[in-house]
């Protein structure tokens, strides 16, 4: 997800003109002789979102409205996933957009709850089927399913797959929820695709702004 998002911020950010993403910027050339490849800055990228969200946020409590919640549910307690999620932690402090709260597969089902139930935003991605029910979550909350979980269906004994949402009772209390199969997977793989031919659409302007350059360069010299 982490190298999903930041091709997502490259196809809109890392192609613009120098003056509007604030970074070094270098045309791409598919010919051209260079010497080494150019360093993509995340930290960069990410320290210009997080700007931007923390303008949001602020002129969003301005508003009346009350500052945003997520809640996450760790899978386990893998110490890559951990060191992950405590940037996400520091980052909502950083911008002011969430109180994140984090919580894994071995959290007491009653203090999940606890959690959940005051969350605007529920991510889950545990891999326990039916560990998120309608009365975890408050009304009008957003679900979003990362889980995957293969089981034997009850009625046709046959296997498939769920995700970790008892998606039929959320979703009648949730003002928003992605299913499994068919929500977050299928999104990525979309919007992989989109940001692909945005991108090259604009590595092939850039290449013909840089070929009319050329043309100019040679017309003024000639």
């Amino acid at each position: 997800m982490a190298a999903m998002s930041l091709l997502s911020t490259l196809a809109t950010r890392l192609l613009r003109p120098a003056q509007s993403c604030r970074l070094h910027h270098r045309p791409f050339h598919l010919s051209a002789v260079r010497n080494e490849a150019v360093v993509i800055s995340g930290r960069k990228l990410a320290e210009q979102i997080k700007q931007e969200v923390r303008q949001e946020v602020e002129e969003w409590v301005a508003s009346g409205h009350k500052r945003p919640h997520l809640s996450v549910v760790l899978v386990g307690e893998n110490p890559a996933s951990h060191a992950y999620v405590l940037s996400k932690t520091r980052a909502a402090a950083d911008v002011g957009d969430a109180t994140v709260t984090i919580s894994h597969r071995y959290t007491p089902k009653e203090q999940l709850k606890k959690h959940t139930a005051l969350a605007d935003i529920v991510i889950s991605a545990a891999g326990i089927p039916n560990l998120i029910t309608a009365d975890m979550i408050k009304e009008g909350a957003a679900v979003i399913d990362v889980g995957i979980n293969r089981i034997q269906d009850p009625i046709t004994a046959k296997p498939k797959l769920v995700g970790d949402v008892d998606f039929e009772g959320v979703r009648k209390k949730a003002g928003y929820i992605t299913p499994v199969p068919g929500g977050v997977g299928p999104m990525t793989v979309a919007m992989l695709m989109k940001n692909t031919i945005i991108a090259a659409k604009k590595v092939l302007r850039l290449e013909e702004r840089e070929v009319l350059k050329s043309k100019e360069l040679g017309v003024a010299s000639n």
